[in-house]
């Protein structure tokens, strides 16, 4: 163990506190002088919390100690369970609004329990001995999704997670990851039908933030989003928990990696269209997701005015054979062809 370290305190901060005399008067001993630290003007004022000491927000504590975690495994191995499973499991079923797992009769007494609830489960790992022997065949491959959730009442049901929050990979890898898993998934699926005696139910998913769902488009398997879930169990959710998924997706735009896919930059459209209109052709071609020009994301865009603030994908090469990618030159004619932007100057006046 180590002696706790007393933190140095500004000059400025202590005041000696006169000496105490001795019944014998014979003057203050050493023990009699301390120093003693001086309350600032901002503890003075501060919030009393109900055992008296000043209160402190999450945020505060956030901006002042340590940084939010970044990392996706604390929240689907921390706080998604801390939500979720609240009250031992009694709104569990809540998740049925959001992913189509029919009716869930959920017991999580352990004398009657009709639920398992994994994160971060490898069934590789997880099936040795004994156990290894419940099964025809085991997979060799280890991935399994961030959550997965076992409903055996009324009818058995497998609810499979793939959640990511600040990591932003690009489709392609994250079709990839979500195939690899639904094989795994189906094979487990027909595993607990045999040990059942009833066919299961496979529910797969991925869970994403918002902006990360749009740039996406469609996936192989049902989206649905952070902000879709914290709304769907926030009435419930114990407090601070609540909070900490509320902080992270406030704080999304700051702390979101760099897109992994074929861009280069990221640039607002306003921003984007002037540099271009100026002759700065460093960023000649940029994505949307959807079907790119044409798509249904860019004509929101253009007819909301949201192409002004959206940030693109930009890249300095064309994106050959992705129907998401187009010129730059393209979206500033279809902008002025929807009246977004001034019609380009003619020859004669450029010549005036």
């Amino acid at each position: 163990m180590y002696a706790a370290q007393v933190p140095h305190v500004a000059d400025s901060m202590l005041r000696p506190v006169a000496p105490v005399a001795t019944h014998k008067e014979t003057g203050p001993s050493a023990g009699d002088f301390f120093i003693q630290a001086a309350p600032s003007d901002d503890s003075i004022n501060a919030p009393q919390s109900t055992t008296g000491d000043v209160m402190t927000s999450l945020d505060d504590l956030l901006d002042r100690t340590l940084p939010l975690n970044r990392k996706e495994r604390y929240y689907t191995g921390t706080v998604l369970p801390a939500i979720i499973c609240c009250d031992n499991f009694t709104h569990f079923s809540r998740i049925s609004s959001l992913l189509p797992t029919g009716d869930l009769d959920v017991r999580a007494v352990p004398d009657d329990c009709t639920i398992i609830f994994f994160t971060e489960y490898g069934l590789a790992e997880s099936a040795i001995g004994e156990s290894a022997s419940r099964f025809t065949t085991l997979p060799t491959a280890k991935d399994t999704p961030d959550v997965v959730v076992l409903v055996t009442r009324p009818q058995p049901v497998l609810i499979a997670l793939e959640a990511k929050l600040y990591d932003r990979p690009s489709k392609p890898d994250l079709q990839r990851q979500l195939g690899a898993q639904a094989i795994l998934l189906e094979h487990m699926v027909g595993e607990l039908g045999r040990m059942l005696g009833e066919a299961v139910r496979l529910v797969h998913a991925a869970l994403l933030p918002e902006a990360l769902a749009a740039a996406m488009g469609d996936l192989s398997v049902q989206v649905i989003t952070w902000e879709q879930f914290r709304s769907t169990f926030s009435d419930v959710a114990p407090p601070y928990f609540d909070a900490m998924l509320a902080t992270a997706i406030r704080r999304y735009p700051q702390l979101v990696s760099r897109w992994a896919g074929y861009q280069d930059a990221e640039i607002a459209g306003e921003q984007l269209v002037q540099r271009y209109c100026d002759g700065d052709r460093t960023y000649p071609w940029m994505g949307r997701g959807d079907g790119g020009l044409f798509g249904t994301r860019v004509a929101a865009d253009v007819r909301s005015g949201n192409w002004r603030h959206h940030r693109y994908q930009c890249a300095k090469t064309e994106i050959v054979n992705n129907p998401n990618w187009f010129a730059v030159a393209d979206f500033i004619t279809l902008l002025r062809g929807e009246g977004q932007l001034p019609p380009a100057p003619s020859v004669a006046n450029e010549l005036e």
